[in-house]
């Protein structure tokens, strides 16, 4: 039986992606480089902040990388998250999945702080067992360690945990963690592009993905 299901965030649980290019523009704008589209945006997120940055640069290899690096982080982190929004129907999922005696826990390439930011401003209500965002020390999506981390912390076994995510990385993160995965249809990636990486388990609604996680069990 499966005791914990892990959420990606960014592309799963919230469409992030309008806040995310507001403060990448930002960024780009205060260091003299030219903005980048949100469209642009959807296809950069995916691997953290750093590697954002280096493609919203577009093969610029600036000096001051890690001082962008540094502006971004401290803009979107305490922005406020004005423009995010949750998938409908995610809350309610998560809250009856929680009522049922699951554990939920949220697995992001965001550093924490963005990941704990955004998981208390819309999740509160629902109870997480644990936040993981980027930090120092643990590899994060796609490599294992970070799903190995909660894991250990929350004392399941991969075989009882199953994996939600809307991206290749997060495809390739239950590949590598061999936990069983779920990809969901309504965020950045298209499904054709999940299934070239693997993904053999898709919902298209959150109650399609209810459904997916009890089959499980």
């Amino acid at each position: 039986m499966k005791k914990l299901v892990i959420f990606d965030l960014d592309g799963t649980l919230t469409d992030t992606s309008e806040d995310i290019c507001d403060n990448v523009n930002k960024a780009l704008k205060k260091f003299g480089y030219p903005e980048i589209t949100l469209e642009e945006t959807v296809g950069f997120v995916g691997n953290g902040a750093r590697k954002l940055i280096e493609r919203a640069l577009k093969g610029e290899k600036p000096e001051n990388f890690e001082e962008i690096l540094a502006f971004y982080n401290d803009s979107y982190n305490f922005c406020g998250s004005p423009k995010t929004y949750v998938y409908a129907g995610m809350i309610e999922l998560m809250q009856r999945l929680k009522a049922e005696g699951y554990m939920l826990a949220v697995v992001s390439n965001k550093p924490q702080a963005g990941a704990d930011e955004v998981s208390a401003k819309f999740f509160s209500a629902v109870g997480l067992d644990y936040v993981f965002g980027q930090r120092e020390g643990i590899k994060v999506k796609p490599d294992r360690a970070c799903v190995d981390y909660v894991l250990s912390v929350l004392g399941v076994k991969a075989e009882e945990a199953v994996f939600v995510g809307d991206s290749d990385v997060d495809v390739m993160t239950a590949i590598n963690a061999g936990v069983d995965g779920i990809a969901v249809l309504w965020g950045y990636r298209k499904k054709e592009e999940l299934v070239k990486i693997g993904a053999k388990i898709f919902a298209s609604d959150a109650a399609e993905l209810y459904g997916k996680i009890k089959s499980f069990t």
